[in-house]
């Protein structure tokens, strides 16, 4: 991948544009950057002869953005990256992402280590009185954590929970998204709320409205997250963990024999859920498909992207 005679490109570029083949398939890699590093070394050229307008410097940073593009698309096509998005990768990334950039915005979920500090103090030493402040701030900060988690405890058990014939893959990812929305919902409140009432001045819009208010958001919220939880792992496979897809509404609401339900498949093919809409409907009920049936669930596109890897 060594470039060809001319003008050479400067260091800086010849390095990204290694470094950026490396995304490209193996197969596709000499080709794409030969590619690249002609057009970029013909904008050099034009460069070093003054031909070019103003605004070089923008010009050449939007070669290296279309470079990194076209890299980016031959190694992960658009039907790859939705595959990914309704996946449980990107649960995960986007929950260590959201819990790095909430730990730097409030150096180091600093309110938290406090509340956690004095709760430590107490239990070390437990005749020790605590000042007016810290008895106030733990049970401000307690008692609607502890309201949240019976309210969502009740919720979930009113909704349908899975069946207990999923493997162990299922219940870990159900039980990590769950460990997420317990630790990212009660951190967002305590550090954003604390943040938020510190630019309040009016007491007692800082009491009700940061105080009282955020709480009852918080229990909200948090309920809804959890039935948000058991709702999205309800649509996903129990073999590959994606959100199904291609729904079907078969039945009818008004007949009892054949009540109303909805039917998604596995993008993977893998098998066919079948959710009833009712309320004293069926459980749902999983087909699992042979692997006979995976050839019918192919695309163009994902056979593509298998050659290409």
């Amino acid at each position: 991948m060594s470039d060809d005679c001319g003008a050479p490109l400067p260091a800086g570029y010849r390095w990204f544009l290694r470094l950026t083949s490396w995304m490209s398939p193996r197969r596709t890699r000499s080709g794409w950057h030969a590619k690249w590093s002609a057009s970029l070394r013909n904008w050099w050229i034009l460069t070093e002869r003054g031909e070019l307008a103003s605004g070089v410097s923008e010009q050449l940073a939007e070669q290296c953005r279309g470079a990194l593009a076209d890299a980016f698309w031959l190694r992960f096509s658009k039907a790859a990256l939705h595959r990914w998005v309704r996946g449980p990768g990107f649960v995960v990334i986007s929950t260590a992402t959201i819990l790095v950039l909430m730990g730097v915005c409030t150096n180091g979920f600093a309110v938290t280590r406090g509340l956690i500090r004095i709760a430590r103090d107490l239990h070390a030493q437990p005749r020790m009185m605590p000042s007016g402040a810290q008895e106030g701030a733990l049970i401000a900060y307690g008692f609607p954590i502890v309201f949240a988690l019976a309210t969502g405890i009740v919720l979930v058990l009113i909704e349908r929970l899975p069946p207990h014939t999923r493997g162990w893959r299922y219940w870990s990812f159900l039980i990590f998204k769950t460990l997420a929305a317990m630790a990212i919902v009660p951190l967002l409140w305590i550090e954003g709320g604390a943040a938020i009432r510190a630019h309040i001045s009016n007491v007692q819009l800082r009491v009700f409205g940061g105080g009282l208010g955020l709480a009852l958001i918080f229990v909200a919220a948090f309920g809804y997250a959890l039935l948000w939880i058991f709702a999205d792992q309800r649509r996903r496979c129990p073999v590959c963990l994606e959100r199904l897809a291609m729904p079907v509404t078969v039945g009818s609401w008004a007949s009892v024999f054949d009540p109303a339900a909805t039917e998604v498949l596995c993008n993977q093919g893998h098998g066919a859920l079948c959710m009833s809409e009712t309320e004293t409907g069926a459980a749902d009920q999983w087909t699992a498909f042979g692997a006979s049936w995976r050839g019918l669930f192919d695309t163009n596109e994902s056979k593509k992207d298998n050659v290409l890897r």
